[in-house]
């Protein structure tokens, strides 16, 4: 008899442990702790999705914001020249009413990491100095411009540079990169040029 309640006394402990009026089995327990932490992985996983999502975004406006801004900055450039005259491979060249200099467009090839004079630049012609359009800090340091020197040209008082973009930093060794940012062709009418010859 002692026998038998102690095993009695023993079930009620067992079944109290393992199932319990007011929670769960064992079994129930960790299937839920795994259920709860399958969740928190899909949770985070989502969460790193959007991050990216949001990250190649708005480097991607960021990209066109520095497009747009070199495209303003080039047409306020060109728009100034008074007169021009053809520098051969380098495309035309013109003077500045803004500053009396002569001057070109040019692009100086991003090549080193840490390099921050690169990009399209402004050259000015009587000691070959060369100003970069935007500072690397205005592109954030992630960025570069470019555009196609030898399609750089002048006709009909208008000058007209072809494929001009903006490319990573990070992509700068790679010679199959894409643009972060592209422009086909900007035309910008220098007014005060218009009438005469070429």
């Amino acid at each position: 008899m002692k026998r038998q309640w102690y095993q009695t006394v023993k079930n009620r402990i067992v079944q109290r442990c393992v199932r319990s009026r007011a929670g769960m089995t064992l079994t129930e327990m960790l299937a839920a702790v795994l259920i709860l932490a399958m969740s928190a992985v899909a949770v985070a996983g989502g969460v790193a999705a959007v991050k990216d999502a949001y990250r190649k975004t708005t480097e991607k406006a960021e990209a066109q914001q520095v497009l747009a801004t070199t495209v303003e900055l080039i047409t306020d450039v060109l728009s100034e020249a008074q007169q021009v005259r053809f520098g051969g491979d380098c495309g035309p060249e013109f003077f500045s009413g803004e500053t009396g200099d002569w001057m070109r467009l040019s692009v100086v090839p991003y090549q080193v990491a840490g390099e921050e004079r690169a990009g399209i630049c402004k050259v000015y012609l009587s000691d070959d100095t060369k100003v970069p359009l935007l500072s690397d800090g205005a592109m954030g340091g992630l960025f570069y411009t470019s555009f196609d020197v030898d399609q750089y040209r002048y006709a009909d008082s208008c000058f007209i540079l072809e494929d001009i973009n903006v490319y990573y930093k990070h992509d700068a060794a790679n010679a199959g990169r894409e643009p972060a940012a592209h422009l086909d062709e900007l035309v910008v009418r220098a007014v005060n040029l218009e009438g005469q010859d070429e």
